[in-house]
């Protein structure tokens, strides 16, 4: 699954854009500094987890983990009430 990192926080937290408009929010590994624009392949997307990232953009492996909390489905809107962790489905949805 690609992504492209859209902000980074001066705590060094990063967002990455999926395709499939979920974000993903994690720190940045400090051995892999990241850049905006930077295109991410998440190997195996899972939540709560460790996940192995490749950077295409400089040719970088890094792991890094993925807490539930941290991933939202863009496409559940703010106010629906409840959390915006993307179902297994959408998680997996191209």
């Amino acid at each position: 699954m690609h992504a492209e990192v859209v902000s980074i926080t001066r705590e060094r937290s990063c967002r990455a854009h999926l395709g499939n408009e979920i974000l993903v929010v994690f720190q940045e590994p400090p051995a892999s500094p990241l850049k905006l624009g930077d295109r991410l392949r998440f190997d195996d997307l899972r939540l709560d987890a460790d996940v192995r990232v490749f950077n295409l953009t400089n040719a970088q492996e890094f792991t890094i983990y993925v807490a539930a909390r941290d991933v939202h489905d863009l496409r559940l809107p703010a106010g629906h009430g409840g959390s915006r962790t993307p179902t297994a489905e959408r998680l997996r949805a191209p």
